[in-house]
């Protein structure tokens, strides 16, 4: 790991795990108001996958490395940080039967609490869970799971005092499968989750809203350009619930980069091409947006990196 601080630029880098035993993989980091910060990963101990964390506290720096999750087929944990230090981490495990979903909480000055299994239907395999929280600790998660016939995208939500609530499933259409979801909270609770889904041809860009008191919304097809198929969405939102998403899509010759923007109170607008540059394929794009609704895109395309801005 490496920190950066304003007026001062790049520390040194740190290694914030010392366990030889097996390779570590797939690191994630999620930081609290006052920057201090928690990274989480997976790595092998010679038998198995575990789920590792390790704390950044201001002032202090980094402490021991620790072992939060320890069982068979342990993989992809995905972690979210609210205003006080409190995170939670997610991931998909094998039960011997299924994949299926956990979660873990981490409190400021208590640590780590218990293992909480957040789906249970055991029809298929559930996979990559995302999670995104708010600033008084309230969190959702996001994931895939076969049905017997298709894949689908669930969520359930964590409530701080009285912890998480039943697994929903927060699209219907049955026409193709739905993967890879991706989840956005603003500091109040609300959320817009976002995922590519089949329509028997191609992959579009699907949308639903959760809202604080109402609960998930109705899915929405965000995207209508049925050159090609669709994909590697993301998505950012700001304190004031506006939100915008994009994607990698073909069209026929190439694959370009896009963006819809969602309005509270207007819903999502028109999808808009958001690159022009032909030279090859625009792929793995990112994006972030700031109190003001201005937002910016980043991805790779002919091996170079590339960014647009919206004002």
């Amino acid at each position: 790991a490496k920190r950066y601080v304003t007026g001062a630029g790049w520390g040194s880098t740190a290694l914030i795990e010392t366990n030889s035993t097996g390779d570590a993989w797939n690191p994630k980091i999620a930081m609290d108001s006052a920057g201090n910060a928690i990274a989480v990963w997976y790595q092998y101990d010679g038998t198995k996958y575990n789920v590792w964390a390790n704390y950044y506290i201001i002032g202090t720096g980094w402490g021991t490395a620790e072992l939060v999750v320890t069982d068979t087929g342990t993989s992809s944990p995905q972690v979210a940080m609210d205003s006080n230090g409190n995170a939670i981490v997610v991931w998909h495990q094998n039960d011997g039967i299924n994949y299926s979903i956990y979660a873990k909480r981490y409190v400021t000055g208590a640590g780590w609490g218990y293992t909480a299994l957040i789906e249970t239907n055991s029809t298929g395999d559930a996979w990559n869970p995302k999670i995104a929280m708010d600033s008084a600790g309230n969190a959702i998660a996001v994931w895939y799971q076969f049905d017997g016939t298709r894949y689908n995208i669930w969520a359930n939500s964590y409530t701080v005092g009285a912890g998480w609530g039943t697994a929903e499933l927060i699209e219907t259409n049955d026409a193709g499968d739905a993967f890879f979801p991706k989840i956005a909270m603003d500091s109040a609770g609300n959320a817009i989750a976002v995922w590519y889904q089949s329509d028997g041809t191609r992959t579009n860009i699907w949308a639903n809203r959760y809202a604080v008191g109402t609960g998930w919304g109705t899915a929405e097809l965000i995207e209508t350009d049925n050159a090609g198929d669709a994909g590697a969405q993301q998505v950012a939102i700001n304190n004031s619930g506006n939100a915008i998403t994009v994607w990698s899509q073909y069209d026929g010759t190439r694959t370009n980069i896009w963006a819809n923007r969602y309005a509270v109170g207007t819903g999502w607008g028109t999808a808009e091409l958001i690159e022009t540059d032909n030279a090859g394929d625009a792929v793995a794009p990112q994006v972030v947006m700031d109190s003001s609704s201005k937002a910016v895109a980043v991805w790779e395309e002919a091996w170079d990196i590339w960014a647009n801005r919206l004002e």
